[in-house]
């Protein structure tokens, strides 16, 4: 026979063990919600840098400032073993693809409002699954479908005016096929690499790709006046070395299914930063679209049939020991 005393000691353990974990996830899930602060406001001032400097010398400062500062993970001794070949070659792919996706959304950018650029972003949310399902031959839900379609019809709304499309907002839809692509080989890289290691790596080649683009194709030499250098400062410090080891920590010991949730939040702020700092205009049909983008990225992350299943669960009431 179980021994009362002892089931009464574990579940007292068990509890405290379970509120821990829980304030383990709310200042994780706090994390997250601070990096998609931190991703809203960059739409802003990317939109302003992008006045007086170039689309790849801008990346390749950003990306140049995030690899110095995760370098520290080359010296340390747990991840001496994980220097090689597939490591350089994986983090290669990465940060080709990461040049690619960030390339292809600023000049998007250029020509389109932040807000708007915030706001298409976001459909790599909904297309991660889809990717994966083509590399991973993982089914997405009949949930994430829904999402997806109701994360395009929103993007529609946002997007198009009088039936034609910006050029910008189509580079951003690019940009958002292109992330989703990054993070799905994120994911698969993961299972064999360690996880800031990677992330330096991948940030080293992605500000190789991006110098090289600076000096084949951008007008030498770029003088950065004191309001842009503010801007590289924010993007290199904030938006890619803060944010991401926040990102990093949150997805630690946050709830999977809630992580992406949070981080998504960057794309309304985007949006509404846009609208109050550079006076973008935000008509009815486009607030129609962003809440119609904010359910689907919400749809897409929640796990309904657990949180259904919480709810029904009771918790075990505490035991006092008799005497």
């Amino acid at each position: 026979m179980q021994n009362p005393f002892a089931r009464a000691r574990f579940l007292g353990y068990n509890r405290e063990m379970t509120m821990d974990m829980r304030k383990k996830r709310l200042f994780a899930n706090l994390l997250l919600l601070v990096a998609g602060v931190i991703w809203g406001g960059g739409f802003v001032v990317t939109k302003n840098a992008l006045d007086t400097m170039p689309v790849n010398f801008l990346l390749a400062v950003r990306f140049s400032i995030g690899a110095l500062g995760l370098s520290y993970t080359f010296f340390l001794k747990k991840n001496r073993a994980g220097l090689n070949a597939r490591l350089l070659l994986g983090g290669a792919a990465l940060g080709f693809l990461q040049y690619a996706a960030f390339a292809v959304q600023t000049y998007g950018l250029s020509i389109t409002t932040a807000g708007k650029n915030a706001l298409i972003t976001a459909s790599y949310i909904v297309l991660v699954p889809f990717v994966v399902w083509a590399i991973k031959k993982k089914r997405p839900s009949l949930k994430v479908v829904v999402a997806a379609f109701a994360c395009l019809l929103g993007i529609g709304l946002i997007t198009f005016d009088g039936g034609a499309a910006n050029l910008g907002d189509a580079l951003t839809l690019l940009s958002g096929i292109l992330y989703a692509l990054h993070i799905a080989l994120v994911d698969l890289y993961l299972e064999r690499h360690e996880v800031m290691l990677l992330t330096c790596v991948q940030f080293f080649f992605a500000a190789l790709f991006s110098w090289a683009a600076t000096l084949v194709f951008e007008p030498q030499p770029v003088v950065v006046s004191p309001t842009s250098f503010s801007a590289l400062l924010y993007l290199g410090v904030l938006a890619t070395l803060v944010a991401l080891t926040l990102q990093n920590v949150g997805i630690r010991y946050g709830s999977p299914e809630y992580a992406s949730l949070f981080m998504s939040t960057e794309s309304p702020i985007g949006a509404i930063l846009g609208a109050v700092f550079l006076h973008e205009a935000m008509s009815g049909r486009m607030i129609m679209g962003l809440v119609l983008v904010v359910a689907a990225l919400t749809l897409s992350q929640l796990d309904l049939k657990m949180i259904w299943k919480r709810r029904g669960e009771k918790e075990t009431p505490y035991m006092e020991p008799q005497e």
